[in-house]
């Protein structure tokens, strides 16, 4: 039986959502406004709308948020970034899994006969990978999906390996993890 999606509504724009395209927050006793994505820090629930720029503009401007939740709420000016850290980890961290999955696969050559085999749910390339490899990676996967979210340094470190900057992770219940971590942190940092 297929698992019915939950929807919520994002208390700024009002628009209803499945739960995994917006970020949930909490506002504590106090009126502090902090990311609880795992739901597991006490006081009152709300969702916005997975978007840096929307983050952004409601710490700049006057917070909307007073009107909406009917109290007054203190939000840290860094709280896009602070969102944006937790979303960055979260992706790495699902791609550590993977691999200890045996489902991610490193490196140019293996990336592309895992292609090439139709056994690849999805690509991953550095951000500084170079234009030449770049080329042959959109060749091979052109009817897969690319992600194309962090620098080698990152990727490198994350994986405990060194010059990471292709990947592919396999056709799997994993990937659809995977898969998840990293179109929540893409729509954060493109919408």
């Amino acid at each position: 039986m297929a698992k019915e999606t939950e929807n919520r509504k994002c208390v700024l724009t009002g628009n209803i959502l499945p739960k995994e395209d917006l970020l949930r927050f909490i506002l504590l006793k106090d009126g502090t406004v902090l990311p609880d994505f795992n739901k597991k820090l006490d006081g009152r629930g709300f969702y916005l709308s997975n978007s840096k720029k929307l983050l952004s503009e409601l710490s700049v401007k006057t917070n909307p948020l007073n009107k909406i939740l009917h109290t007054k709420t203190i939000m840290s000016a860094d709280l896009p970034q602070i969102v944006e850290k937790i979303l960055h980890k979260r992706g790495l961290d699902a791609l550590n899994l993977a691999r200890k999955a045996g489902d991610l696969v490193l490196g140019f050559e293996k990336v592309k006969d895992v292609i090439a085999k139709g056994k690849a749910a999805f690509v991953i390339e550095a951000t500084d990978a170079g234009d030449d490899g770049r080329q042959k990676v959109a060749v091979m996967a052109r009817d897969l999906e690319t992600f194309i979210l962090y620098d080698v340094a990152s990727l490198s470190a994350a994986l405990n390996r060194e010059n990471t900057v292709y990947l592919a992770v396999k056709k799997s219940p994993m990937s659809t993890m995977v898969r998840s971590a990293f179109q929540r942190y893409h729509k954060f940092l493109n919408e």
